[in-house]
């Protein structure tokens, strides 16, 4: 075991990685060869991979990992995506070259969670006017009322994806007193819904009667657009909308003339379809909005929890055992 070489395709400098690494095993990290990708350079990118026993991947999802940069993998015992989403590699061609590709599930769950609670109660509370209006100089106290200023006590939470996210929002929304349904794929344990004090419910009649919609679920070809025009027509009125998961799940356009037309009292959104978001984007000039650039689970502390558990898995395999968190079967 001498002189592997790890690709790290993310923004991390190169002795960064090395020193994370002698956390875990001072001899690979002393042996390793480390090769990081110039941002802006794809022309390099061909050789960056080739020959490669780990690949540390793109947390920023700029770097795409599809075919014609997979058949530079030859070898490579692993490809570890830095975050919980992987939409950006090709998983099933890295299986097909029997290379496993492993991602960090969990690992910023009380991040995002603690974020979602903090954007649906600032749209409940209109935040974002308060703040506005009192910075300007107005004294709105009064005023306020107008907009609608609205507890989260006794209101419907549908969250959508009941996974380890969708679960930490239910543990932190339940002392504030609200009914909770969810919508997921999977029905949880009837145990672990009685100790969440959450009941499922079919997705269009979890949108139909919620006040305020979470969304947790990973972009796949099935969840694309899936909270449609259709499924945005049919939100209660005055609801609230939280997006915290990936931006293609929902129809921008339709959510920003829903809220222009004060059918949805707000929006807290931390992800887009594009991102950074184009001057065009609807959301951006829409009413009642809270608007985040992706990080919900980029806290300090989830950042070291995640890149330690990439490294550490990396360390895994480089020792010969067999990776954690594989998402493409291998």
């Amino acid at each position: 075991m001498s002189n592997e070489k790890i690709a790290v395709l993310s923004p991390l400098p190169g002795p960064l990685i090395k020193a994370l690494l002698a956390t875990k095993d001072p001899h690979i990290a002393e042996e390793a060869k480390i090769v990081t990708h110039e941002v802006g350079s794809p022309e390099s990118l061909p050789d960056t991979l080739e020959g490669a026993e780990a690949i540390l991947g793109d947390y920023t999802f700029k770097v795409s990992l599809g075919n014609d940069l997979l058949r530079h993998c030859t070898g490579c015992k692993l490809i570890q995506q830095p975050s919980a989403g992987y939409e950006h590699i090709d998983v099933q061609k890295a299986a097909e070259l029997g290379i496993p590709v492993a991602n960090v599930p969990g690992a910023n769950a009380l991040s995002v969670a603690e974020h979602t609670i903090m954007l649906i109660l600032a749209c409940l509370k209109k935040l974002i006017l308060a703040h506005q209006k009192t910075t300007s100089g107005e004294w709105a106290q009064d005023e306020m009322a107008v907009h609608g200023v609205f507890e989260l006590y006794s209101k419907t939470l549908g969250i959508i994806g009941a996974g380890r996210i969708g679960q930490e929002v239910a543990k932190r929304a339940k002392p504030f007193g609200c009914k909770m349904v969810y919508y997921d794929a999977r029905h949880l344990d009837p145990n672990l819904e009685e100790e969440l004090g959450i009941s499922f419910m079919d997705l269009d009649e979890l949108v139909k009667t919620s006040d305020v919609i979470a969304l947790h679920i990973p972009l796949t070809p099935e969840t694309k657009g899936l909270i449609n025009a259709q499924r945005i027509n049919s939100m209660k009125w005055g609801s609230v909308l939280v997006n915290v998961s990936r931006g293609e799940i929902v129809d921008e356009a339709e959510l920003a003339k829903a809220l222009q037309e004060g059918r949805i009292a707000g929006a807290g959104i931390d992800v887009f379809s594009t991102e950074p978001p184009s001057k065009n984007n609807p959301l951006l000039k829409a009413p009642n909005v809270v608007l985040t650039p992706h990080i919900a689970g980029a806290t300090n502390e989830s950042r070291l929890r995640i890149i330690d558990a990439a490294i550490e898995n990396i360390i895994r395999v480089l020792q010969g055992m067999k990776p954690e968190n594989v998402v493409n079967g291998i």
